[in-house]
């Protein structure tokens, strides 16, 4: 399927596309409990706060930025931009793809400890991504640091 999906990326839009693979796997274990951890989420599926600025697809080479998206934005407000899957499903329930009030719930819940003042959407779809690996990730990964995140959820699309 991977092999598949890289052919694709190579025949319609970037020929040199090749997925990335990395073995290494860094992992940092929690230092207390998801119940009384901050957390984040993070989204692929291309959402972003009626009024911001949707994602470009750049003549199919995607968009590396992210959007910030508060956590008292209602999730059914949300904009979807990104051409590269159906949004069928993530219009008729944004949880789909921003599973947000699943989070919110698991805190009301008290399965997690607090949710952080802001969430994120990328675009997804990035065939080359050497300004995301060096310049947006880098400066978001700080931001989570000043935020004292503890943990994210990543929600592919």
């Amino acid at each position: 399927m991977i092999k598949k999906t890289e052919q694709v990326v190579q025949e319609k839009w970037v020929p040199s596309f090749q997925f990335e693979e990395h073995h290494d796997r860094p992992f940092t274990a929690l230092k207390k409990p998801v119940s009384e951890s901050k957390g984040v989420l993070i989204s692929t599926g291309g959402f972003y706060p009626r009024g911001a600025a949707p994602f470009q697809d750049n003549y199919g080479l995607g968009d590396p930025s992210y959007r910030e998206i508060a956590i008292q934005e209602d999730p059914h407000d949300l904009s979807i931009s990104h051409q590269h899957y159906d949004h069928t499903n993530a219009k008729a329930d944004p949880n789909v793809g921003f599973p947000i009030e699943r989070l919110q719930e698991m805190t009301a819940n008290k399965k997690i400890g607090v949710l952080a003042a802001f969430h994120y959407s990328f675009m997804g779809y990035v065939p080359i991504a050497h300004t995301l690996k060096t310049m947006v990730l880098p400066g978001l990964i700080r931001r989570l640091k000043q935020e004292e995140v503890d943990f994210a959820v990543l929600s592919p699309s």
